[in-house]
This record gives structure tokens, C-alpha cells and sequence, in this order.
């Protein structure tokens, strides 16, 4: 066994900075948290180069003693704990005392600081060794200016990413620590330019300086109790989402953090509301006793433990889905005229309605309409909403998403079990490149239903899906033109605009050249926002805003995107819309070409959505149909 050796504190400080300090955005959360917990009321934070060459925090909070400030620096110093019983009775941000001591043992550091009652004191901090010390004037709070980063650990150096995706970073993290300390001033600069600026006047006024007026009017306000628990804050309406999940900020007893079950519980009150991937808009806190917290399950402190899981998971689902119930009846409970065609209906008070029933569900209306008590097929979205609130709401259920349109034969036929024989798989030629010669050789002997194509081949009959063939064709052409970079661009008549925070700021600058490639005209265009002047030629029937909403949802996946995977969906869908239909009348040359198409190129026998175009049934699986074999 090879000798045990003692680290030296410039060693063990350094491995401890690769646990707290990760990056510069690991610097200012760990610098800011003290200010809160120093109780400033203002917190100025400026980052230049990404935080790499340069932080800087101020505040006007309690200051630290000059003769703290050198111990400070110290491994495992802290003024947040001071005995075993305060590590299960945590209430402050910072507390594991190894802060400055990791930043300053791969930075270069100094910190003025001034009590109320003492003169400034300055301290300078280079690889973790005081160079220099003494008093200096200051008002009272804490200054600390962070420089070169990582200056002493090239290995870690290199290992940072480009200054404006740690700037970028950054963003999002001053941005949740405004959110989670609303009755704080901040003011967040980054290359002497203003990003945030918060006046501290509350959460309203937080939400709207990092993400404007639009979210505010998509909030519902959320204020739920119980004997241990409680959960204030915002989330969106159930017509609001977005497309990924920075729109989400969760904070426990005022600390933001990273919580899956808290997130799980917020998706699942939203699920009978959500497409496929979106997420919707929170700003909330958990209030729980911290006894019952362990907030030091990481060295980031962005993961915490709940003492019981199942308790705040119930909590939070039940906080969420009344904030949700009370938004989607509070319109109802005033009189409403609702046009159905050229049947009004009215939302009127109902005194009558039994006094439990209204004091469990809140609903104080009934509906006053003869449309809606005839047997008849126009009974509209309005009872069948009153209806299942009722019903789910007395069941203890989340609430459902309804149809909002009449129940017609035709829908209801959809519905229906298909009994019609399959092709076994072995009639089926997917997954599998077509024969060129075999086509090329084959003999059209008609069509049915001017859908399907019927070729001869030897004992094999060939039936062919024209439309699901002729939108394999040309998704294929379109893709190959994606691969090819040879994709035109369509002018849009007017340009788009797309507004964006700074984390989807920089994620489509990150991939800006691939989107220009594609053939978008894609440029900046003032503070958050995009300018879109045209599209790819292959997709005139683009949606600009779907597109982009589909685009950032790819933010909270780290693998590189691929240009063909980003707009595969948009390819099948206008190869789609541009092949021929099924009961299209097409002739004989017609029908020729495309079956000499399918042969001359390198098909597979599948439509761009994976439904097989080709079914093959043999002499023989002919012969038994007529028990000519057995």
C-alpha cells in the first residue's frame, strides 16, 4: 500500500473548490448568499468575460468584523453554525464555511467589509495566501472582487466554456436569486452592460423585471396552508406554457433548488392541460420546518431531502391543483353570455343550489338555457365543464381536460375497434430497401379505390400506398438537400419576431449558423429578441412560432443538435402536404413514374411517419385464401 500522505491546505482547499466553485456562476451564488444571509437589501453584481477575468458583489448588508475578515478565509469557517444541533436546524443559504476559502484558493481575491461600528477593513487573497491587509474606507456592507479565475489550475482553466456561455449561466442563476429574494434589490451587469435590475418591492415586480409584462398576465397567484406546510408564490394559467423548463423557479424555505418531486407534482396538475413538450411557468415556495429538511445533500446545496416525500409531494399537488380549480371557476361565478351558433346560453347565480354542495365545490351557478336541457347533439363544452369539476372535485381528483366540441357519428366511428385482418408480418416489406430491379421490372395491372397501385411480379403481388409512397419520395429529395446545404430561402411577407430570456438568448445564438444554414434569415434584433425575415423554400407552410417553440425546447438537452433532426418533423409534415392524396384519379403515365421513382432511388419502404407503403402477398398466401393449399 502506497504511504499516506497529509494534504497541505493549499491542496485540500483546492479539491474542495472543485466541489463548491465549478464555474463562475458557482462563484456568485456562493458570494450573493452571503449578502442575503448578511441581510443587504441591495446586492450589485457585475461579471466581466463571463466571470472568468472578473466578479464583483456589493452590498449593504451587516459587514464582517475586521478582525473576521482574515479568519474567514480559513477551511470550514463559518458564522452559520455553531454546533452539532445547527446542522439539522439550517435556515441560512451559505453555512458550510468552505466559501472563500475554495474560491480564494484559485482566484485572486479581496474583500472590503464595514460594520456599523468599525472602520472598512481590506484583505487580498492570491492561490489561497494573504498578500496584503489593512483598513480601508467603505460604507457599510461587504465588497468582494473575484479575478482570473482558476489563474493557479490550468487543468480546470480549460475545462470552462466560452465567456458569453458562462456569462449565459450566470443569467440564469441571478435571475432565480431575484426571484427567490423579491424583497431584495438587485442590480446584475454583465460587460458594463444592465441585464436585471429588481426594485425589491415584492414577487410581482421580481417576475417582471426578469421576464416582462406577457408573464404577468398569465399568473395565477398561489397561497395554500396546511398545520406544517405552506406554498406561495405563481404559477401560469392553464393556457400558458412554455417551452422548456427555465420558466420554472422552486424555492424551499426561501432557497431555490432543483426538486423532482416538486416538479412531478407541479406537471402532474398540469397534464390534462399540457402538449407534448411543454412545461408550465412557476414561481413558488415551499415552506416546510427545516427539521424536517437536509439541505446538505450537495455542495452546491441545489438538492435537498424531505423527512417525508410522499407528505410534500400530496402537498404540493393538492396547494396546485386548488389554485388551478379557483382560476378556471372564478369567471363563472358572475353572469356570463356565451354564443354556441345561434344558441345563447347564460351562466346565472342559482341560490337554489344545495348550501353543502356549493361550500365544498365553490360553485355558486347553474346553467339557464333550453339548449342545454334538450336532448340535443349541439350540448357544448359548458355542462360537460361544470360536470366534471363537480364530479372530480367531490372524487378528490385533479382535475381533466374536455373536449370542447360537439360528439358527432363520425368521431365516434374513430373510436371503434378495427376488426379487419392485418397483413402478417411477413406481408410486410418495411425496414427494408426497395428492390430497383424488381420494380423496374414489374407489371402495373391497376388500381383500387385510386389509392392503392397494383404491380405483378413473378408469384408475388405488390399493393402500393400512392400517397404514402409519393411522401416518402419527397421527404427523401428534402432531406437530401438539408445534407447537401442547398437549401433556398423564402422571404416572409412579414418579418417574425420572436421574444426569448437570456437562456434561449444564447442558446440560439449558440446555433445561429445552423439555423442560417437551413435557409432561415435569422438575426438579433434588440434586447431579447429575434428577427425572422425568411425561411427554408422546402417549408412554405412553416409555423414560425411552433417551429421556434419546438426549437427551445431542445434547451434543457445538452447533446448537440443535428440540423436534419431539427426540422425532420417540418419536412414529413409538407412532403405530406405535397404528395399525392389517396382517391387522387391518377393515369397511367402518372402511376408509371411513380412506381419507376420508388424503384429508382433508395427507398425505404416506410412513409417519413413509419407506415409501410408496400404490402406483398404472395401466390401461395393467395392459394390459401381459396384453400387451393393448406
Amino acid at each position: 500500500m502506497a504511504k499516506i500522505n497529509i494534504l497541505a491546505p493549499e491542496i485540500f482547499n483546492k479539491i474542495a473548490a472543485g466541489e463548491v466553485v465549478e464555474k463562475p456562476a458557482s462563484v456568485v451564488k456562493e458570494v450573493v448568499e452571503n449578502s442575503i444571509d448578511a441581510g443587504a437589501s441591495k446586492i450589485d453584481i457585475q461579471v466581466y468575460d463571463g466571470g472568468i477575468s472578473k466578479i464583483i458583489v456589493s452590498d449593504n448588508g451587516s459587514g464582517i468584523l475586521p478582525e473576521d475578515l482574515e479568519p474567514a478565509f480559513l477551511p470550514h469557517a463559518t458564522s452559520k453554525i455553531a454546533n452539532e444541533a445547527d446542522l439539522y436546524n439550517i435556515s441560512t443559504l451559505g453555512f458550510r464555511g468552505e466559501a472563500l476559502a475554495s474560491i480564494a484558493s484559485v482566484s485572486q481575491i479581496e474583500v472590503i467589509s464595514k460594520t456599523v461600528d468599525n472602520n472598512g477593513f481590506s484583505i487580498k487573497v492570491s492561490g489561497g495566501k494573504v498578500v496584503a491587509k489593512g483598513e480601508k474606507g467603505s460604507p457599510v456592507g461587504t465588497y468582494i472582487c473575484v479575478e482570473n479565475l482558476f489563474f493557479n489550475t490550468p487543468a480546470r482553466q480549460k475545462f470552462l466554456k466560452k465567456p458569453k456561455k458562462e456569462e449565459s449561466d450566470i443569467t440564469t442563476l441571478v435571475a432565480k436569486l431575484i426571484l427567490a429574494n423579491p424583497n431584495i434589490a438587485f442590480k446584475y451587469s454583465a460587460d458594463n452592460k444592465v441585464i436585471y435590475t429588481s426594485s425589491g418591492q415584492g414577487l410581482q415586480d421580481a417576475i417582471f423585471a426578469i421576464y416582462g409584462a406577457q408573464i404577468i398576465e398569465n399568473l395565477i397567484p398561489i397561497d395554500f396552508s396546511s398545520e406544517k406546510y405552506s406554498l406561495t408564490g405563481y404559477i401560469g394559467k392553464t393556457t400558458f406554457f412554455k417551452a422548456n423548463r427555465t420558466y420554472q423557479t422552486i424555492m424551499i424555505n426561501g432557497r431555490w433548488v432543483a426538486d423532482s418531486i416538486v416538479n412531478v407534482a407541479l406537471s402532474q396538475c398540469y397534464e390534462a392541460y399540457m402538449m407534448k413538450r411543454c412545461f408550465p411557468f412557476c414561481v413558488i415556495n415551499l415552506k416546510i420546518p427545516n427539521d424536517e429538511l437536509d439541505v446538505n445533500v450537495h455542495p452546491s446545496k441545489l438538492e435537498v431531502r424531505f423527512q417525508d416525500s410522499r407528505a410534500i409531494f400530496a402537498f404540493v399537488y393538492k396547494a396546485v391543483s386548488e389554485a388551478i380549480y379557483q382560476d378556471l371557476t372564478k369567471k363563472t361565478t358572475e353572469e356570463v353570455t356565451v354564443q354556441h351558433e345561434e344558441l345563447p346560453f347564460t351562466l346565472t347565480r342559482a341560490p337554489e343550489v344545495a348550501e353543502p354542495i356549493k361550500q365544498t365545490l365553490n360553485v355558486d351557478f347553474v346553467l339557464d338555457s333550453p339548449a342545454f336541457k334538450s336532448d340535443n347533439a349541439l350540448h357544448t363544452s359548458a355542462d360537460s365543464v361544470l360536470n366534471e369539476i363537480v364530479i372530480e372535485k367531490l372524487a378528490g381528483q385533479p382535475l381533466s381536460s374536455v373536449n370542447f366540441g360537439p360528439v358527432n357519428e363520425t368521431e365516434s366511428e374513430q373510436n371503434k375497434i378495427d376488426y379487419t385482418p392485418k397483413p402478417t408480418q411477413q406481408q410486410l416489406i418495411q425496414d427494408d430497401v426497395v428492390d430497383k430491379d424488381a420494380f423496374l421490372s414489374s407489371r402495373i395491372i391497376g388500381k383500387v379505390f385510386n389509392t392503392f397501385i397494383i404491380l405483378e411480379l413473378g408469384d408475388d403481388l405488390y399493393f402500393i400506398d400512392q400517397h404514402a409512397a409519393h411522401e416518402r419520395l419527397l421527404f427523401d429529395r428534402y432531406v437530401k438537400q438539408v445534407k447537401d446545404q442547398s437549401v433556398t430561402s423564402q422571404p416572409l411577407l412579414l418579418p417574425y419576431n420572436i421574444d426569448v430570456n437570456h437562456s434561449e438568448e444564447q442558446f440560439i445564438l449558440d446555433n445561429i449558423e445552423m439555423l442560417r444554414s437551413l435557409g432561415f434569415d435569422i438575426e438579433p434584433f434588440g434586447n431579447l429578441s429575434f428577427k425572422i425575415s425568411a425561411i427554408p423554400s422546402i417549408l412554405p407552410n412553416l409555423n414560425v412560432e411552433n417551429f421556434f417553440k419546438n426549437f427551445l425546447a431542445n434547451l434543457n438537452n445538452y447533446s448537440q443538435i443535428k440540423s436534419i433532426d431539427l426540422i425532420r418533423d417540418n419536412l414529413a409534415e409538407t412532403a405530406c402536404k405535397h404528395a399525392v392524396k389517396g382517391g387522387d384519379d391518377l393515369d397511367k403515365e402518372e402511376l408509371v413514374k411513380l412506381v419507376r421513382e420508388v424503384g429508382d432511388g433508395n427507398t425505404t419502404m416506410q412513409c417519413p411517419h413509419g407506415r409501410p407503403f408496400v404490402v406483398r402477398f404472395s401466390r401461395r398466401d393467395i392459394d390459401k385464401w381459396f384453400k387451393r393449399v393448406v
